[in-house]
């Protein structure tokens, strides 16, 4: 048995998209996953059922740059997802999405399922419909302060303002820009000024050292799996 995190998609509203684009999009999703994240991979991402996507992970540090790429990239197609995410084990040394089993695929599957039924806890964190929706469950260890993390962070980034989202985008994208260079580049008349009020009103230290805190829980959670 192995330590694992487990995603389980599933489109929203699939049965109104157009089958062609459904399946190009999880095509897409897959192949770039795969590609990406190669190296922390127990079982590579498939589709199932002709409207799911499911992978293995077994890096836990990867996690969050996983959920974070999801997330992206759901957005970009417009194509959100229920998404449940299962820590625990993997049992199994099959790579067949269809037959993998294990605490960490049941419990990825279950918040999947808490996601689709509206279940009490996860209304806080998916009222909306029309973004991608994140639930996390572990069979053995403390997976609600997990879920209160990711939430606070999708939420806050989901109220950032195209002006925030121009800065911090240049900012991870180019982080030996000064504050300065990035401000000028934008075309703002007082960069270094603008450019922190606009970080600040994001709240973007803030989502950093909860983004850092989330991986930190992560990483703690494989540790006492391995015991």
């Amino acid at each position: 048995m192995k330590p694992a995190v487990c995603f389980a998609l599933d489109v929203k509203h699939s049965r109104q998209m157009d089958k062609k684009r459904l399946l190009m999009i999880l095509n897409d999703l897959k192949e770039t996953i795969n590609k990406r994240f190669h190296k922390d991979l127990l079982v590579p991402f498939a589709i199932r059922n002709g409207d799911e996507l499911v992978g293995v992970i077994g890096n836990f540090s990867s996690g969050y740059p996983l959920i974070k790429y999801i997330y992206s990239q759901s957005c970009f197609h417009q194509c959100p997802f229920y998404s449940g995410i299962g820590i625990g084990e993997l049992e199994t040394d099959t790579t067949d999405v269809h037959t993998i089993n294990g605490s960490a695929v049941l419990c990825a599957f279950a918040a999947r399922e808490h996601l689709k039924e509206k279940k009490e806890k996860t209304k806080i964190w998916s009222e909306n419909e029309n973004t991608t929706s994140f639930y996390i469950l572990a069979e053995a260890l403390p997976f609600e302060p997990l879920n209160t993390l990711l939430g606070w962070i999708l939420e806050t980034k989901r109220n950032w303002t195209d002006k925030q989202k121009q800065v911090i985008h240049l900012i991870e994208q180019f982080p030996g820009w000064t504050y300065e260079k990035i401000g000028r580049h934008l075309g703002y008349k007082s960069p270094i000024s603008t450019v922190s009020y606009l970080l600040k009103r994001a709240e973007y230290q803030k989502v950093k050292a909860t983004e850092a805190s989330f991986t930190e829980l992560l990483i703690l959670y494989q540790t006492l799996l391995k015991k």
